[in-house]
């Protein structure tokens, strides 16, 4: 091999080392032409994984490539006669050095993170609305195949309203219908909020989604937002919640409080603490939560504890009370004194339930609960306050 024809060989590894180093190492997506104008393009990401050599031709504006011009992504490896074999070319319209080929549109494009594009829509009420697109592998941007709809909401915006919220988000799918129009039967636009402006962080992610939905055409029907998440109103109601809580828990203290003071209640007991001892009590007025379980006479009760959560379920029987004493739900709060142990015959009652024997309590005073396991008294911190048991006495 003569001298002559060694030498461009040897070149060809320099030269394509010497194109690609025409890439600014700031540019993450724009690529700058290599020639005299030193514009910059959009360079997708499947003519290279690093950014490969361009030239362009056609007007330049702040550095960037506008309107009708050309560019060739060049092969720096693949040389014909000196030169770099060309991959691809572009002519057309390029809008802030994004090639969008001979699509109708005047407004800012910009290419925001190494695989989206986003186009800017003018506003949506308050908020200013962005189509994000997926960058292309090859040629135009395609403005009309849209990744979601971006609404960027200034501060003071009422995130908190849904009714608000759901309305921009379906103002924004009338856009993209009215600039996009299709005949398709079924048709989504994903639309979220973000805070303005928008600025992706250090890693390129997107910003935090205040609120999300798709808003959906289907068959004909109106427009419909699916698949909504709005965190700030997820917290109001949240917060709402938790107030309506608090006030039915302080309702329910001043219930059981109430309640306790006017009938002067001495010990709030369960039936298996009267079963296990009926006669510590005795002379005392105590109260329990008791649901039915059979009349076994037109004064007399067969219950159990209200609350059968514990492993010991414990009978009792009442005396002094009639069908209507236990409500819609079987369940009571009664007040009395406990008379010891006693069989059924004992309080009058005949038949097959007559030799039934346990703790006994004279019922002076019922509640029939309205909720279950009398919640309506103990849907609150009871513990904090009243151990059964044990000697109470009622808060002022």
């Amino acid at each position: 091999m003569s001298p002559n024809t060694r030498l461009p060989r040897l070149l060809l590894p320099l030269l394509a080392v010497t194109a690609l180093a025409h890439t600014p190492a700031g540019a993450a997506d724009f690529v700058t032409s290599i020639d005299a104008s030193a514009c910059a393009v959009w360079g997708p990401w499947s003519l290279g994984d690093d950014k490969q050599p361009m030239r362009y031709q056609g007007p330049c504006v702040k550095g960037k490539a506008e309107g009708r011009g050309k560019a060739q992504w060049l092969n720096p490896y693949r040389f014909k006669e000196g030169k770099e074999e060309v991959d691809a070319t572009w002519e057309g319209t390029f809008r802030q050095g994004v090639f969008i080929g001979d699509q109708p549109f005047k407004g800012r494009l910009d290419g925001w993170r190494s695989n989206l594009l986003i186009s800017e829509r003018g506003s949506v009420g308050e908020a200013r609305a962005v189509w994000v697109h997926a960058a292309p592998s090859q040629g135009p941007v395609k403005l009309c195949e849209i990744e979601r709809v971006a609404l960027l909401v200034p501060d003071g915006f009422k995130l908190e309203d849904d009714s608000l919220v759901q309305a921009r988000m379906r103002s924004a799918q009338e856009a993209v219908v009215a600039a996009c129009p299709s005949n398709a039967p079924f048709r989504a636009v994903d639309v979220v909020l973000w805070r303005a402006p928008l600025i992706a962080d250090e890693k390129g992610q997107e910003p935090l989604a205040l609120a999300k939905g798709s808003v959906v055409l289907d068959n004909g029907k109106p427009a419909e937002v699916r698949a909504y998440r709005n965190d700030a109103s997820q917290a109001v109601r949240q917060k709402q919640a938790e107030a309506e809580r608090a006030t039915k828990r302080n309702q329910a203290r001043q219930a059981f409080h109430r309640f306790s003071a006017e009938n002067k209640v001495q010990v709030w007991l369960t039936a298996s603490q009267a079963d296990k001892d009926p006669f510590k009590w005795q002379g005392k007025t105590v109260a329990m939560t008791v649901k039915l379980d059979r009349m076994l006479s037109p004064t007399v009760a067969w219950v159990f504890d209200a609350d059968r959560s514990g492993y010991r379920y414990a009978p009792m029987l009442l005396k002094g009370v009639n069908s209507d004493t236990f409500g819609k739900l079987d369940t009571a709060v009664v007040v009395g004194r406990l008379d010891g142990r006693k069989k059924a015959a004992d309080l009058g009652v005949s038949g097959s339930n007559d030799s039934i024997e346990a703790s006994t309590l004279d019922v002076v005073h019922a509640r029939a609960c309205e909720q279950r396991q009398c919640m309506e008294w103990f849907g609150w911190d009871v513990h904090k306050e009243m151990t059964w048991g044990e000697p109470f006495k009622a808060a002022p």
